[in-house]
C-alpha cells in the first residue's frame, strides 16, 4: 500500500466517523469501510463495560455474517485471550470459532477501542499482509472511541430530554384535564375571550344559559351570542376592564337570544400571557333569578362562590386540601365558645373559608416548596393578607370579610403582619382565625416538616398566650380540646 493509498483510507475513515451522531450508525458506517478497506467478509463491535478482563459482552453490531446478526444486542460468552490492549491481526482460530460458534474463520483482527469497546474482522484465510495496520489504525481507533463516547453521551442527553418533554407534557395534560373537570363541575356560568372578545371556551353551565352549545359558541363575539343591547354592554365593560386592570363584579338583569330573563351576579377579570400582557377576559356569573327577592338567598350564592374560589386554592398546594374548612370549623366552635351570636358565627366561618385567598397571587412553586421559606420568599408570601383583602373589598357581605382576611396574622403584642396592629385594633374575628389557622397548620402535614402533636400544639398556644394570640380567644379554644374533646373535621383531614 503506497502514500497515497494509505492518505485515502485515513481520510474515508475520519469522514465516517465525523459524519454520524448515533452509536449505532457510527458503529454501522465504520464497519462497512473497514471491511471495504480490508476485504475482510464479516465485521462485528463489542462493548464490555467491565473491561478488557471482562468475560462477557454484548454484541453490538455485526456485518457480514446472518448466524451472529440474530444476536446483535445480546450478551455473548468472550473467550480469555479474545481481548487486548493492541492491535493484534492474528487471533486464533480455536478462539474465533469459541465466539462466533463457526469453524471457518480462520484469521481475526482485532482493533480495540480503549477500555470498553472492541471491533473484530473476520476472514477465511488471513488477510492485510500489506497494509501497514500499527500507522493506520491506531489514530483512527482513538478518535472512533472519541466519537462513540460522544454519541452515547448524546444519546443519552437526548433521552434524558424526551423524558423530561414527556413528563411535562403528561403534567400539562393532567392539569389540562383537571381545569376542564373543574370547570364542568361548577354550577356557575363560567367563560373565557381573547383580548379581541372572542370567546375561547366556556363550561356546560354558561351553554345551557346562552342556549347556545360550546362549539357554536367558540370563536364568537358578543354581539353573535347575546342581544344587541347585552353585546354592546358587554363590550363597553370589557373595554374599561382591559384599560384599569380592576376586578369587576356587578348585578344586571340578562335577556338570553331565546327571550330568557335572568338576575344574576356577574364577575369579570384579566387573564395574562407569560410575558405580562393581557391574554383576555375570564368571567362568570351566577343566576340569582328565583332568589333576588331574598337577602338570605343573595348571601348563600355568594357564600357559594367564595367557596369555588377557597376550593381552587387546592390545586394550587394539594398539601393544604381542606384548610379553610378545617380552620372555619374550629373557628366556628372557638366563637361559639366565647358567646357569639349564630349572625356573628356565620361571617366568622365564611371570613375562616376565604381568609388566605390572597394566596393565588402566590407563585405555587413557593407554597409547596419541601423546605423552610429563606427572607425574600416568606415576604413575598406575607402579601397574601393584603392580597385577601383587595380581593375581597368590593363584595358587599354583611360583615368585615375583608378587614378580617387583612388582619389574621396581626399578633397582640404589635409584632404581626401586615400593619403591625395590636390588641383591641385587632378584630375578634381575625383574632379567632388567628388561632384556629395556626392550630390547624400545626396539627396538619406540611411539605416542610411534619405535623405537630396535640399537646405540642397546645403548649405552643399557652406559650404564645398574650403576646401573639388573645388570651380569651387561647382559652377558649384549650377548653375545646381539653374539655370538650373537640377534634378537626377527620372526614377532611389531609392525611
Amino acid at each position: 500500500m503506497n502514500r497515497d493509498q494509505l492518505l485515502a483510507v485515513l481520510y474515508d475513515l475520519s469522514l465516517t466517523i465525523g459524519r454520524e451522531v448515533t452509536v449505532d450508525a457510527l458503529l454501522t458506517k465504520v464497519l462497512q469501510r473497514l471491511l471495504f478497506h480490508t476485504g475482510c467478509p464479516a465485521g462485528l463491535a463489542i462493548g464490555h463495560a467491565q473491561g478488557l478482563d471482562a468475560s462477557s459482552g454484548q454484541l453490538l453490531k455485526v456485518i457480514g455474517d446472518h448466524h451472529l446478526q440474530q444476536q446483535t444486542g445480546h450478551t455473548i460468552p468472550l473467550p480469555p485471550g479474545l481481548l487486548g490492549r493492541s492491535i493484534h491481526p492474528g487471533c486464533d482460530p480455536a478462539l474465533l470459532q469459541t465466539l462466533t460458534g463457526q469453524p471457518h474463520y480462520q484469521y481475526g483482527l482485532r482493533l480495540p477501542l480503549e477500555q470498553h469497546y472492541t471491533i473484530l474482522l473476520l476472514a477465511p484465510v488471513p488477510m492485510l499482509q500489506h497494509m501497514p495496520l500499527e500507522h493506520v489504525f491506531p489514530p483512527i481507533l482513538s478518535n472512533l472511541a472519541r466519537a462513540i463516547k460522544l454519541c452515547h453521551d448524546s444519546e443519552q442527553l437526548a433521552e434524558a430530554l424526551q423524558r423530561e418533554r414527556n413528563q411535562a407534557k403528561a403534567e400539562l395534560d393532567r392539569a389540562q384535564r383537571f381545569s376542564t373537570a373543574l370547570l364542568n363541575a361548577m354550577p356557575i356560568a363560567v367563560f373565557y375571550k381573547d383580548a379581541a372578545g372572542r370567546y375561547l371556551g366556556c363550561n356546560p353551565a354558561f351553554s345551557r344559559t346562552v342556549g347556545m352549545q360550546a362549539e357554536e359558541i367558540i370563536g364568537k363575539t358578543p354581539a353573535e351570542v347575546w342581544p344587541a343591547e347585552l353585546a354592546s354592554m358587554f363590550t363597553q365593560n370589557d373595554g374599561v376592564l382591559i384599560a384599569s386592570r380592576q376586578p369587576q363584579l356587578f348585578e344586571y338583569v340578562l335577556r338570553s337570544k331565546q327571550g330568557q330573563l335572568m338576575d344574576v351576579v356577574y364577575a369579570k377579570d384579566l387573564f395574562y400571557n407569560e410575558d405580562n400582557s393581557i391574554g383576555g377576559v375570564i368571567g362568570a356569573f351566577i343566576d340569582i333569578s328565583a332568589r333576588k327577592s331574598a337577602e338570605e338567598s343573595l348571601r348563600q350564592s355568594l357564600i357559594q362562590a367564595i367557596s369555588a374560589l377557597s376550593a381552587a386554592m387546592v390545586h394550587r398546594d394539594l398539601s393544604t386540601a381542606g384548610h379553610e374548612v378545617r380552620v372555619s370549623d374550629l373557628a366556628v366552635a372557638i366563637g361559639r365558645q366565647l358567646g357569639l351570636d349564630e349572625h356573628r358565627l356565620e361571617g366568622l366561618g365564611l371570613a375562616a373559608m376565604v381568609h388566605d385567598i390572597g394566596q393565588i397571587q402566590i407563585p405555587s412553586e413557593i407554597l409547596t416548596r419541601p423546605r423552610r421559606l429563606n427572607h425574600e420568599e416568606f415576604e413575598l408570601v406575607k402579601m397574601h393578607a393584603e392580597a385577601s383583602y383587595e380581593i375581597l373589598k368590593d363584595i358587599r357581605f354583611p360583615w368585615p370579610i375583608a378587614e378580617i382576611a387583612w388582619q389574621h396574622h396581626e399578633n397582640m403584642d404589635g409584632s404581626g403582619y401586615p400593619r403591625g396592629l395590636a390588641g383591641e385594633d385587632i378584630l375578634l374575628e381575625a383574632r379567632i382565625i388567628h388561632v384556629a389557622d395556626s392550630v390547624e397548620a400545626m396539627l396538619s402535614h406540611r411539605p416542610f416538616r411534619r405535623q405537630l402533636g396535640l399537646e405540642q400544639t397546645l403548649a405552643q398556644l399557652r406559650h404564645y398566650r398574650g403576646t401573639v394570640y388573645d388570651s380569651q380567644v387561647v382559652d377558649a379554644c384549650l377548653a375545646l380540646f381539653t374539655e370538650h374533646g373537640y377534634a378537626l373535621p377527620d372526614s377532611k383531614r389531609k392525611n
